[in-house]
């Protein structure tokens, strides 16, 4: 082996994996662009095979019912708390007052709570996570589906239950798909809805608009022309934003409340949703109800504009701060003539 296919190999194991490990270096030198496509040849690469982990919807409910009993058992104790102090007012005999010349006996040390659902839920999705990087030869594969989590990302401290599912359901499942599909999972899976705020987005003339006070909502529609699809400067204008927030009101969150065994789960509401077609970046989309947004996104994910935004981000992530130029643009191409094949890009 040479000092220069060496340097090549931990060159490699460094931009594109998780770093070299003993052994690794000699294992990838005599081919490393191979070893790391080979990586992604692997039957379930990039996916997590832990059947104790639950749902995205599973989590959120089982959160919900957590929080409704933590609710209840709080409600409880204050009521016989303002009982005892009644009755303590009323001048009846109390078991802790404290009798002249005999001290007080403390009172019990209070128990150390355990962690909430939301919290165990949360560090098992980690520790999986974890694993996950921690048992990769090579660690490509994961570092795809790091790159496409930020790049579709939510954040914990909103939808805490559902941040792990909502990665291997929405991003593992796709890293090695079409970018069209992963869009699809992402924008409409509820933990986005919940994170962008979309789940209570009404259109105005909605059947629910008329009738409600609470209107429409940007957040969603703004994040995937900017961030996600198309990114800045790159054509699209404020009326764009608002016609394509139009066209995803209905795009919301079955409530728990109402249904335990499909709360967190997506749904089109249509009493929700904006009526009649919406013009988009100079294309007007008829009113299908969830189709029209479905036939947004569709377009959006082939846009060139996508292409180089994602191709830049992608380079950007492996190779450089400041990409070159060639290499960007030779992604995108492969991007538009491979309809988003991200297998290809890789």
């Amino acid at each position: 082996m040479s000092h220069d296919s060496k340097i090549e190999a931990a060159l490699a194991l460094h931009r594109f994996g998780l770093g070299p490990r003993p052994g690794s270096i000699a294992a990838v030198a005599a081919d490393p662009r191979e070893a790391l496509l080979a990586e992604l040849e692997r039957p379930g690469i990039g996916q997590i095979d832990n059947h104790g982990l639950m749902t995205s919807a599973q989590a959120s409910r089982a959160a919900f019912e957590a929080r409704a009993e933590r609710q209840a058992k709080q409600i409880v104790s204050m009521r016989a708390q303002k009982e005892a102090e009644k009755r303590q007012a009323e001048g009846m005999a109390d078991a802790m007052t404290q009798t002249p010349g005999v001290a007080t006996a403390a009172p019990p040390a209070k128990a150390e709570e355990a962690p909430t659902i939301e919290r165990q839920t949360f560090l098992g999705e980690a520790k999986a996570r974890i694993d996950a990087a921690l048992n990769a030869e090579i660690g490509f594969a994961e570092r795809l589906v790091w790159f496409w989590s930020n790049h579709f990302c939510i954040s914990a401290d909103k939808v805490q239950s559902m941040v792990g599912g909502y990665e291997r359901e929405a991003i593992r499942r796709h890293i090695l798909g079409r970018f069209a599909d992963m869009l699809l999972a992402a924008e409409g899976h509820p933990a986005m809805l919940a994170y962008l705020d979309n789940a209570q987005s009404i259109g105005p003339n909605s059947i629910a608009g008329i009738n409600r006070t609470r209107g429409l909502n940007e957040n969603l529609a703004r994040e995937i022309l900017e961030l996600h699809t198309l990114g800045v400067r790159t054509g699209y204008t404020q009326d764009d934003v608002i016609r394509f927030a139009k066209v995803l009101t209905g795009w919301t969150i079955i409530s728990t409340n109402d249904n335990p065994e499909h709360g967190a789960e997506f749904i089109f509401n249509k009493r929700l949703h904006e009526p009649g077609p919406q013009q988009i970046l100079d294309k007007t989309y008829a009113d299908t109800g969830v189709e029209q947004g479905r036939a947004v996104l569709a377009d959006l994910a082939r846009h060139p504009a996508t292409a180089t935004h994602v191709a830049t981000k992608l380079a950007r992530h492996f190779v450089a701060d400041e990409p070159p130029p060639a290499l960007v643009d030779r992604l995108a191409k492969t991007f538009l003539a491979t309809d988003g094949n991200l297998k290809e890009i890789a």
